[in-house]
């Protein structure tokens, strides 16, 4: 990793892909890719923590590592999970009649529905990609607004993009966890962007200038990863 200053350098091919992996959050209508074949430049950086701090309120340092440690820890997977775990104890007879039972209109029932719909073609780590994407965009903008240290948002932005690669085999199966994650979240909301965020990801697997043609799934890390340590490490559950 690039030495730890006043400013942080960060290389700016590990820049680029820390950008490439967080693109998955933008579904500013006409904007979206335009924001995502970009680096991290002004406009990007304001739609960016403009929707962060709609969707996750994270309007000062104190929400800002609260609302980064729920979702490195918890996040919506713990919740998924649950479902999940659920649902997979059952027959596949028994699920339906389980789905049908469910009160409708119910925010618990829609989100059952979205586990119930994907469970069988997600990876073990289910949603989890949905949690460590908005946590790159939150180290990202909590670092410009002075909300978090950079050293700490850069060591942090590091140890989620390994735990990334690790939980996922693929930018298709990344992308695809993030859709359900974010179907998830949504689910019984009045503002849904499962629409455009669907569109935004054909965007980003078959775009021309995506970023994600840039790199490797398994791009190397190994040279900007600083050395083990035993303390202050964030900790992950899938």
């Amino acid at each position: 990793m690039t030495k730890v200053s006043e400013e942080i350098e960060i290389d700016p091919k590990l820049k680029r892909y820390l950008h490439a992996l967080s693109s998955v959050c933008l579904t500013q209508k006409r904007l979206a890719y335009y924001l995502a074949i970009h680096d991290y430049h002004r406009l990007r950086d304001m739609f960016l923590r403009d929707r962060l701090h709609h969707r996750w309120d994270t309007n000062d340092a104190a929400k800002t590592q609260e609302r980064l440690s729920w979702l490195l820890n918890h996040g919506r997977r713990s919740e998924f999970d649950q479902h999940r775990h659920r649902l997979t104890a059952l027959s596949a007879a028994n699920r339906v009649n389980y789905i049908e039972s469910l009160k409708k209109g119910d925010i618990e029932t829609a989100r059952q529905l979205v586990v119930y719909t994907n469970m069988i073609r997600l990876p073990h780590a289910g949603i989890a990609a949905f949690d460590y994407a908005w946590s790159l965009i939150i180290c990202k903008v909590g670092a410009d607004q002075s909300y978090l240290p950079k050293a700490e948002a850069l060591d942090r932005m590091l140890e989620i993009a390994k735990h990334i690669q690790f939980a996922y085999s693929s930018w298709e199966e990344f992308f695809y966890a993030y859709a359900c994650g974010n179907q998830y979240d949504e689910a019984g909301s009045s503002k849904n962007t499962s629409k455009e965020t669907e569109a935004h990801i054909l965007k980003l697997l078959t775009g021309k200038y995506s970023p994600i043609h840039e790199f490797e799934w398994k791009f190397d890390m190994t040279p900007y990863l600083p050395a083990p340590q035993v303390e202050n490490q964030p900790s992950f559950s899938n």
